[in-house]
Formats: structure tokens, C-alpha cells, sequence
């Protein structure tokens, strides 16, 4: 044997042996339950009540930096969450997705044409292996090859689907049970992301799958489970689908067999990362083509960091007279600001509600055992004194487009008058009702001249412009979102005009300011005048 063939064999033989290596450090478990719950966002799980989350948290680990897939729609990210794969290897790339007018091939084909998901793998590779499906919306049903579950059911709503999953999986065991709840992400819809409504929707799912961890318990069966929940995407206002933090974050919670206790995953994942974690806890590999990757954190030693949820600032936003901050963890403490600066310890300690006279933005973080939430930031308005409103607005109903209107080629405004703030709040129109244009105009007074910063949020689009220059072009039919305008002001009065449409699915408005690098805060009294 030459010299380069002993060499090629040692190094093949030690590729083997890392490989054997790495292939033993994957964590194994028999049985895995993944609960995916629609609309379940980083931020959702944090402010809702969650008693059983917080103690599968308290002994398992969480992510709240998982990362969606883009648009933060449902079809692609539950693809992307069962598959392992990115939109662009799996071809479904949005809620219109149909196998027959697909316009991306799928990289790699199931049975049915499809892109692999985790079902089919695992009978692939596992023929042996049970796998158990329960889901609530039935639009997954276009996207996965059916077939390869031995059990699946479409259940008519949330709780439903958890207790007839829970029931039978108790029953069989299957080694993969799939439960798709849409229960959440209906409430975030009908009530918005920041609503008590929603919410409630999660503490109830969290008090069912409580249940059966408790069950799971009691049988002694949680000594070969991994329980995985998490979400395909989050929310903002009443929508999602953009790319707010709060609609591209969502949990990972793992639990069970091998799961670091209390370990706090501090490297973002990718959603696709769900389905790789799965593969590796059973035993099967995923296609090249997949780029999930085993979510090892949750199984790594803790590094002390412990989950801290953050506050809830009560009302969310608009209008308040009194605010109140609530957190879910009774033994924390919660420290706010109302004059820009991040809270500490050495800021107010919440002990009660306080009054708002002027507008404001409220800053909250949560504190336990010297550690700290991340910091969260509510845009809220003190209530006008009597006869102030200093911006005039038109408002034009039967608006029927997905761009801002040329004002200037409208005819008689259908309601004119004065409200206090760039927000919807005073204006004459249902908080469901679509089709509409608004135009505000005031004058803003600057006391400082400098470079300053505008924020504008908005859904549907927006528009900010002063001195007669655009600022800030928010324009399209979109969820709620927000861009940053900066321009230089001298001291004195210029003319500020806000532009806004709403097309459907939900409305709101909002405008912040400040000197460039020192915070943004809502206009008050001193800043407008008619």
C-alpha cells in the first residue's frame, strides 16, 4: 500500500469515526410532540399568563429569537417549520400557494410531487413509526402529502384539536404527534396582537397542553418525550405578513427528555430549524436540500441567564388618563420611565397605576435575580384639554385602491374638523370600516433648530411631508409598520401634512418626533398650532 493510499485511508477512517462521533452527541428521544400555534409570537408568550409555559420554561429551555420565514404569512412558514427547508428549496411561497399553478419547483419530490416534510421522512426512513396529525386550519392539507400519517384529523376549532390530540396520543403513543392550532392567530385578528382577547386565546391553549404534561407526568411517560411549541409566525395590531420584530419572532419551547433545565437560547434560530431538531431527536436524516440545522442549545449546559418575561403596559397605546403595567411572574419587579430614558433599577419601581397629563412614551422592563426583560416602549396620549385641536383633517369615504390618493383631485370632503394628534382617534370612522383617505395638516413649532427624526407607523399607507417635502413614504396596502424620516429644522413654524389610507384588515396611525439620537415622543401642547 503507497504512502497516499495509507493516508487516504486514516483520513477516511477519522471523517467515519467524527461522524459516528457526532451522530452519538444528537440527542435521541422515542417519542417527540410538536405543537405549532398559529400566530404565537416571541413577544405574544412573553405578556400573556402562562403558568404551565413558565414552568415547562422554568425546567426546559426557550428561544425567543426564532426567526420566520418572509413574507410572515401561514403557508409558507408552516411548510418551512415541517420541512426544514427554505421557501425557495420548497416552492410555497405564499397563502395563494396551489400544487397546480406553482410557480418554484420543489428542489427534491415526495410522493406526491410535494417538497419532503418531516411526516414523510420519518415513514420513509422509520416505516415502523407511528406518526399522529391534528390541525385546525385544513389549508396545511394542500401542502402535505396526507398519506404519510397513520392517524390525522381536522378538528373544528383550538381546543378541540388539543384535547382530541392530547387524548389519543395518550391512547397510542404515536412516535410523532402534529398538532396545528389556529385558534391564536383567529384572536389576533379579531381583537389584535396587543389585545387582551389574544392573550387569552394563548392561556388557554397553555392551560390544556399544561394538562397533559401534567397527565404525561403522572404516568411516568416524560422520560422519553420532547415536547417542541412554538408558532409560524407573529403579529402586530390586527395583521402580520410584514416585518415587524413582533410578526418575524417566534418562541421555541422544548421540554423533556435531555432538555437543559432552565436554559435560555441566546442564538437566533431559523423556523426551518423546528423540523431538524425533530429528525435528529428520532433518528432520521432530512435531504441535503433542507437547511435546518438540530437546535443543540436546548441541550447545552446553562449559562446561568434565566427567563425573564417583560411587562405589559396597560393601556398598549392611544389615548390613557391612568396606566398600569402587569407581568406574568409574581415574583419580579417592573422599573418604567416617561421621559425617554431605558429603565434600571434606579428608575421608578412600579407600585401602582400613575396618570399620563402630557403625551408620553412609556418605558418598562422587567428585573429578576439581577436580571433583566428587554425593554418595552408604548406610544401612549394623555386625554386633550377642552378645545384643543390643533390639526384639521378631511376625511374621503369609498376610497377604493392600495396606494395614497392624490388629495388635491378630490371633491368635497365627506367630514372636516379638528382632532388632537396624528392618530385615528377622533376621526369619524368605525374601527372596522375600509376604503378611506385621510388628509391633516397643523403647523409645527420648532424651538431648537437641528436634524431631527420622524417615525410613522401605520396601517394601510402613509405619508409624511413638511414644508411641502416628503419625509417619510409609508404608501401600499400593508399591515401595521414603521419608517424613520430624518430632515433638518430651523426654529420657528413649518407646515406638516400627513397623508393616510385605509384599505382592509385593520387601521391605525401614529407620528413621533425628536431631536436626532435623543428619542421620539408624540406631539404635545408646545409642538402644534393651527
Amino acid at each position: 500500500m503507497t504512502f497516499k493510499s495509507i493516508l487516504s485511508s486514516v483520513l477516511c477512517t477519522a471523517v467515519i469515526a467524527v461522524s459516528c462521533c457526532n451522530e452519538q452527541k444528537t440527542p435521541k428521544a422515542k417519542h417527540v410532540i410538536f405543537i405549532g400555534l398559529d400566530a404565537l409570537s416571541a413577544v405574544g408568550i412573553q405578556r400573556a399568563e402562562t403558568p404551565n409555559f413558565n414552568r415547562m420554561i422554568e425546567n426546559g429551555a426557550i428561544s425567543l429569537h426564532t426567526r420566520v420565514a418572509r413574507e410572515t404569512s401561514s403557508s409558507q412558514n408552516w411548510m418551512c417549520m415541517v420541512s426544514g427547508a427554505p421557501i425557495e428549496m420548497t416552492g410555497v411561497t405564499d397563502n395563494s400557494w396551489e400544487y397546480e399553478t406553482r410557480m418554484i419547483e420543489p428542489a427534491v419530490h415526495n410522493a406526491k410531487g410535494m417538497f419532503p416534510t418531516i411526516f414523510d421522512i420519518v415513514k420513509e426512513q422509520r416505516p415502523e413509526a407511528r406518526v399522529y396529525g391534528f390541525y385546525e386550519w385544513a389549508g396545511q392539507c394542500r401542502m402535505y402529502d396526507m398519506d404519510s400519517f397513520d392517524y390525522s384529523e381536522n378538528c373544528k376549532n383550538g381546543e378541540e384539536t388539543l384535547r382530541k390530540a392530547f387524548a389519543k396520543y395518550l391512547e397510542d403513543q404515536p412516535e410523532l404527534l402534529f398538532v396545528s392550532v389556529d385558534h391564536t392567530d383567529h384572536a389576533g385578528h379579531s381583537f389584535g396582537h396587543e389585545d387582551q382577547g389574544y392573550f387569552d386565546a394563548i392561556t388557554l391553549c397553555d392551560g390544556i397542553i399544561g394538562e397533559f404534561v401534567d397527565e404525561l407526568e403522572k404516568r411516568g411517560m416524560m422520560k422519553d418525550i420532547v415536547i417542541m411549541v412554538t408558532g409560524d409566525h407573529g403579529g402586530v395590531r390586527y395583521g402580520h405578513g410584514g416585518d415587524n420584530m413582533c410578526e418575524l419572532e417566534v418562541p421555541v419551547l422544548m421540554y423533556g427528555k435531555g432538555v437543559t433545565k432552565g436554559k435560555v437560547m441566546k442564538h437566533a434560530n431559523m423556523i426551518y430549524d423546528n423540523a431538524a431538531t425533530i429528525a435528529g431527536l428520532l433518528g432520521v436524516k432530512l435531504p441535503p436540500e433542507c437547511r435546518g440545522k438540530f437546535i443543540m442549545q436546548a441541550f447545552e449546559p446553562s449559562d446561568g441567564e434565566k427567563y425573564v418575561p417583560i411587562p405589559l403596559v396597560h393601556p398598549f397605546r392611544g389615548v390613557a388618563e391612568q396606566v398600569s403595567i402587569t407581568v406574568d411572574d409574581k415574583d419580579a419587579t417592573v422599573y418604567y420611565t416617561t421621559d425617554g430614558s431605558t429603565p434600571t433599577v434606579n428608575s421608578p419601581k412600579y407600585e401602582g397605576p400613575f396618570k399620563i397629563t402630557d403625551n408620553t412614551v412609556v418605558k418598562a422592563v422587567t428585573c429578576k435575580d439581577n436580571q433583566y426583560s428587554e425593554v418595552v416602549t408604548n406610544l401612549l396620549y394623555a386625554k386633550a384639554p377642552e378645545g384643543y385641536a390643533p390639526i384639521g383633517y378631511k376625511l374621503y369615504r369609498n376610497y377604493f385602491s392600495e396606494q395614497l390618493p392624490d388629495f388635491t383631485k378630490f371633491g368635497r370632503a365627506d367630514a372636516v374638523g379638528y382632532v388632537s394628534n396624528f392618530t385615528l382617534d377622533g376621526i369619524p370612522v368605525k374601527p372596522e370600516e375600509d376604503d378611506f383617505a385621510v388628509i391633516f395638516t397643523s403647523n409645527l413649532k420648532i424651538a431648537k433648530s437641528g436634524k431631527y427624526r420622524f417615525l410613522l407607523g401605520s396601517d394601510d399607507g402613509s405619508r409624511l411631508i413638511i414644508d411641502g417635502k416628503t419625509v417619510i413614504d409609508n404608501d401600499g396596502s400593508h399591515t401595521y409598520g414603521e419608517k424613520f424620516g430624518v430632515i433638518e429644522l430651523e426654529e420657528g413654524l413649518h407646515k406638516i401634512k400627513v397623508e393616510y389610507f385605509e384599505d382592509c384588515d385593520g387601521q391605525s396611525l401614529n407620528l413621533s418626533f425628536g431631536l436626532d439620537g435623543q428619542g421620539l415622543f408624540p406631539m404635545n401642547l408646545k409642538d402644534l398650532e393651527k
